[in-house]
């Protein structure tokens, strides 16, 4: 057998594994439906589970160097195209429906889907050589045609069930439990 001794603790002297981060942008998971029956429709009308990014800051943020994930197994599952990005205040929403050739300038589709009812979502990008989550979201019990998300918008610490889904625009239908 082979001992591997941990590495050893620092008190009191510099920290030997410290590293400066670049700042978290003001991007946020705001809502998914996993579950979408009778909501909006992609460009090819047709109906797919969505997940809403929400810019909370005052300056455009690129999204390119940004991935999606339905698994945080694998936190790069599916990346931004090149150019994408999100303005101050924007919605956008990102189609979940493991069709990525249907990508365009203006639409996006994951290489994954969103398991119905329960699942997890992570927002990630790469800091030194590996994936770094900037939010994620666990949703359970929702319903068809019902969302999950902020309550109010841009924020990850109050997560609601929502009788009716707001793609593109903000959260403000009262949440299942109001």
């Amino acid at each position: 057998n082979t001992f591997v001794r941990p590495a050893a603790s620092s008190p009191g002297a510099t920290n030997t594994v410290s590293a400066a981060l670049p700042p978290y942008p003001l991007v946020w998971l705001n809502e998914v439906q996993p579950q979408n029956l009778n909501g909006p429709t992609d460009r090819f009308g047709e109906r797919g589970p969505w997940i809403e990014l929400y810019n909370s800051g005052l300056e455009p943020i690129v999204l390119e160097d940004f991935y999606l994930a339905a698994s945080y197994t694998n936190l790069t599952e599916w990346r931004f195209p090149p150019g994408t990005a999100i303005q101050p205040g924007e919605f956008l929403l990102v189609w979940a429906d493991g069709r990525p050739e249907r990508t365009d300038a203006t639409e996006w589709h994951t290489s994954f889907t969103l398991p119905p009812t329960s699942g997890s979502v992570a927002l990630a990008r790469i800091i030194s050589d590996g994936p770094q989550v900037m939010d994620y979201l666990n949703y359970a019990g929702v319903g068809p045609d019902q969302s999950y998300g902020d309550y109010p918008d841009g924020q990850p610490f109050e997560r609601r069930l929502f009788r009716a889904a707001t793609p593109g625009a903000a959260n403000d239908v009262p949440p299942v439990n109001v």
